[in-house]
């Protein structure tokens, strides 16, 4: 088991909702004998974030290209099915502006916007994904804008190649999009960089379970 950030000092992980303040019942929110990777931006322990219980449920769009839509949907139902205390909820909407994860499928990834954190994906050659998100300039702790997650495809590959890429990879964006902001380390994991089915293993579930129990350092966009 990797070692724990620094500000995940709460102590032992079935004790953590505890000594970080939740009103659960030790031990009832979180996968039993899991192992946890490291949920903050490239070792960064400053940048540490989740969704709050306010923003529930999160708003969600996913343009209509394909089966993004329906990825996106089956993506965020995967995800939500690993909470055990109902921690997250969301909705589709039609409007991008609205939005809190903003979900796109264009022929190629696109440039990263100046001063964004970005996070890749690809799995087997057949299509990439990435995320990417914003702080502001002046504190660097508040998000200036949505989660925006692309699902693209390689070319050269039949559709079928592409169509099983798709599944996995959106569900991966995703789980950046919900604060997984680092590839687990574990082959098979969903969030490992290289995803290749879509499915969440006990180390996927145990860490995002971990993340919404813990304080988040960085504040959501404003709506």
């Amino acid at each position: 088991m990797p070692p724990w950030p620094a500000w995940l000092a709460c102590g032992a992980a079935l004790a953590l909702a505890a000594a970080c303040g939740d009103k659960v019942t030790t031990g009832q929110c979180f996968e039993p004998n899991a192992t946890a990777y490291n949920f903050d931006f490239n070792g960064d322990t400053n940048v540490v974030f989740h969704w709050p219980s306010s923003y529930m449920p999160l708003r969600v769009y996913a343009e209509s290209a394909g089966a993004l839509r329906a990825n996106t949907r089956i993506g965020m139902d995967l995800w939500a099915s690993a909470f055990r205390c109902g921690e997250l909820s969301y909705t589709m909407v039609t409007d991008s502006t609205i939005a809190d994860i903003v979900v796109r499928n264009p022929v190629s990834l696109p440039v990263a916007a100046h001063a964004a954190r970005v996070m890749h994906a690809d799995s087997v050659g057949a299509c990439q994904g990435l995320t990417q998100f914003a702080t502001d300039t002046v504190t660097g702790t508040t998000l200036t804008g949505p989660m925006r997650s692309y699902i693209a495809a390689f070319p050269g590959f039949d559709s079928a190649a592409v169509a099983g890429c798709y599944h996995f990879v959106t569900a991966h964006e995703l789980g950046h999009a919900l604060g997984l902001l680092s590839e687990s380390p574990y082959p098979g994991d969903l969030m490992y960089a290289v995803p290749t089915r879509l499915a969440l293993t006990e180390s996927d579930r145990y860490s995002i379970q971990l993340l919404y129990h813990v304080a988040s350092k960085l504040q959501p966009p404003r709506r």
